[in-house]
């Protein structure tokens, strides 16, 4: 795909008014032809908000290379990025591929494991102490997650007692532990 230029077309179903590049930027048609500024989305995807037919979309940079400069026969639903950098768009660097793929792909290359650690250390991080009290004996029990309860008593309704939407679930009453 790289030329040694950079190639721009229009973004399937912008009317026309949004072009990328086969080296991953983007501008819009409007006025001037600007270089529309990107910003990475929660998930590191680069992203840019645009105005079409007075509605605000946000347009997904490694989605609209792909259906710019990519043939997709098969009617594949992912973009892959080859190298697994989400800020490398160029069209030399992304495929449509099938979800199972992109999932071994994440695995083969190593990403799936840095997205594991990263969703372990965020699940530590908001961790919270429950106290459960039996309500027949008044015995109370410390638990270091609302799934560690779950767990150890068999039911699924404990955020709902400590919400305050139920008052009890098999015998217990439950509320986060002072502290974190």
């Amino acid at each position: 795909m790289w030329c040694g230029i950079e190639l721009w077309r229009i973004v399937p179903g912008t009317d026309d008014k949004i072009e990328v590049s086969n080296l991953g930027r983007v501008r819009s048609n409007l006025r001037d032809g600007r270089i529309l500024k990107t910003q990475k989305d929660a998930k590191g995807y680069e992203r840019c908000r645009v105005t079409i037919r007075g509605r605000k979309i946000t347009l997904k940079l490694h989605r609209a290379v792909a259906a710019a400069f990519i043939e997709n026969p098969q009617g594949l639903p992912q973009v892959n990025h080859k190298d697994g950098n989400k800020s490398n768009n160029t069209a030399a660097n992304l495929e449509w591929i099938s979800g199972l793929e992109n999932a071994r792909h994440a695995v083969r290359s190593g990403l799936w494991e840095n997205v594991l650690a990263a969703s372990r250390a965020e699940n530590e991080r908001r961790k919270r102490a429950v106290r459960a009290t039996n309500i027949s004996t008044g015995e109370s029990v410390l638990f270091s997650s609302v799934s560690e309860a779950e767990r150890a008593i068999g039911t699924r309704h404990i955020c709902a007692c400590i919400k305050g939407e139920r008052r009890q679930a098999c015998g217990f009453t439950f509320c986060y532990a002072e502290g974190r």
